[in-house]
């Protein structure tokens, strides 16, 4: 009896030492968090407007935050305002974006990833608010 649990023992130790876990693939700024803090964030919180005294177009003042103070927390994404409010119901007053459909369960995702990688951020880019997209592309 002895020498059969041993062997399922080894057999299981075999197993999970064969499976390689992955690394969480490191999110994209440029490529996946940009275009999701231009078309969901950028409308409401950029220099025209500043809700809730929040400008994201750069890193500084992002980073800085809002009336609410620091709204990334680079490494914990359930601390960070930004991502917390995007878990909230429509019915919230302070849910983001405040639209009932919300953003997209894989662009929360991407959020979420980025900011527990660190919410690396170059320092050459800026966020282009929708409303200057026209003037941009003209």
């Amino acid at each position: 009896m002895k020498l059969i649990a041993f062997a399922a023992m080894a057999m299981a130790y075999g197993l999970t030492s064969c499976m390689q876990m992955e690394p969480p693939q490191e999110v994209d700024f440029v490529g996946e968090v940009k275009p999701l803090l231009e078309t969901r964030c950028l409308e409401c919180h950029q220099h025209q407007y500043v809700c809730a005294g929040l400008n994201l177009e750069t890193r500084s003042l992002a980073m800085k935050g809002g009336r609410s103070g620091a709204v990334i927390l680079p490494g914990s994404p359930h601390q960070s305002l930004l991502y917390k409010v995007l878990l909230l119901g429509h019915e919230s007053p302070v849910a983001m974006p405040p639209t009932p459909e919300g953003m997209e369960q894989e662009g929360t995702q991407i959020l979420h990833d980025w900011i527990q990688q660190g919410a690396k951020w170059p320092d050459n880019v800026r966020l282009v608010p929708p409303q200057e997209w026209k003037n941009k592309h003209s």
